[in-house]
């Protein structure tokens, strides 16, 4: 288990790339052609990792049938991805790659390469290579449209450990210790008292002064841990759950506690556990548990709502299409294992036929889902057993 949260690249910088590659799109010339790679890079060394993708690249290009004859180009696409690539310290649990090449004459001038651009992502991608007229910005969409996990937290009397679960996997963020505890030796002497005939000990009438005191404590741990929450720049935000659990000492505060948490991150759904759980290991087993039947629930639940009202309810990709531009969604359901070609328009605008100046896409999903986010609505992922219709929409009016 990693010791540090993995790097994230954040909503704001992913839109920042997806410009870029979209601008390089529209400037193409005739004879280019643009290549994207996801590679996942679990349990894979920087060595490993370049075989692999000289590999690939290399298998890729030799089989398109638009670029024979072109031995030349190959390598020259290969050396490109492998020197940019080292200058990359952090690989992230995958790496989008996205190149622009010539075929023509440029080839021979050594100016067949105009750029290369690698993103490190912070979930593992699926492993895909296409070479074509346009990037498949696909999974990038995903990725920079999602929400990690959660946000888990260990309470304990003596301190609080932060996690994110991010791709199912758990990481340490920071561990914070309970300074509003007293000195035990001060503790023991409000619990006990000696007995001025024989010496011994024996518990004294303060047992209640202590238990009060404890429970101070622990309200002002509580407090604490709320404001790193929702201050801390270390601790994210952009996560689905909140879940923590804590150990039976905080049995009397949490419950104040828990109103105020939907509060600290409100896209989060909160989660509360009384239980104590020492491992690391224990601790994602329980977190995916309790995610999976939560996530189930919940998911189940709004479709369900949203089918209630079928004046604010669409299926399939026609009319979601037509709700996404006109800015109506509110909830978008999808299947992310469906895929369905469209046409984007003005980077924004989503069909299901061609429409004039648009440019065809592998997988209309994706951009749905993009042009949701960025107008404010929400995205529940489903599949097929909820969801037959593929993708639907509970709209906003």
């Amino acid at each position: 288990m990693d010791n540090v949260a993995t790097r994230v690249l954040r909503k704001a910088e992913m839109e920042k790339e997806l410009q870029q590659l979209l601008s390089a799109e529209a400037g193409i010339k005739s004879d280019s052609y643009l290549l994207t790679f996801y590679f996942p890079m679990e349990n894979l060394k920087r060595s490993d990792a370049e075989k692999h993708l000289k590999s690939n690249i290399l298998d890729c290009l030799r089989k398109d049938e638009k670029i024979t004859g072109m031995g030349k180009i190959h390598q020259k696409v290969v050396e490109a991805v492998l020197t940019k690539l080292g200058n990359i310290d952090d690989l992230g649990r995958g790496l989008a790659i996205f190149v622009e090449f010539h075929t023509g004459e440029d080839v021979k001038n050594d100016k067949a390469i105009e750029g290369v651009k690698i993103i490190p992502l912070h979930r593992k991608p699926e492993k895909e290579i296409y070479v074509g007229k346009t990037f498949d910005l696909d999974q990038l969409i995903w990725l920079s449209s999602s929400s990690a996990e959660a946000l888990v937290v260990s309470l304990e009397r003596e301190k609080s450990t932060y996690y994110l679960m991010e791709g199912r996997k758990l990481s340490l963020i920071k561990s914070v210790e309970n300074e509003f505890i007293r000195e035990k030796e001060q503790e023991y002497l409000e619990g006990y008292s000696p007995s001025p005939s024989s010496g011994a000990m024996y518990h004294g009438n303060a047992s209640e002064k202590v238990s009060k005191a404890k429970e101070e404590e622990n309200r002002r741990f509580l407090q604490k841990n709320a404001s790193l929450i929702k201050n801390d720049e270390e601790i994210p935000k952009d996560v689905e759950y909140l879940v923590f659990f804590h150990s039976s000492s905080f049995s009397e505060s949490i419950e104040k506690f828990q109103k105020e948490a939907k509060h600290l991150i409100p896209e989060a759904y909160p989660i509360f556990v009384q239980k104590t759980l020492n491992l690391e290991r224990q601790l994602q087993e329980e977190v995916d548990k309790l995610i999976d039947s939560e996530s189930r629930r919940l998911r189940k639940e709004f479709l369900e709502m949203a089918r209630e009202n079928f004046d604010k309810y669409v299926e399939g990709w026609t009319e979601v299409s037509k709700a996404a531009n006109d800015r109506r969604i509110d909830t978008l359901f999808i299947n992310p294992l469906e895929r369905k070609r469209g046409y984007v328009l003005d980077r924004e605008l989503v069909y299901t036929h061609a429409v004039k100046e648009s440019r065809e896409v592998r997988n209309l999903g994706p951009w749905i889902v993009r042009s949701v986010i960025n107008n404010d609505g929400k995205v529940v992922v489903v599949d097929k057993e909820l969801l037959q219709s593929e993708i639907a929409a509970r709209l906003r009016f």
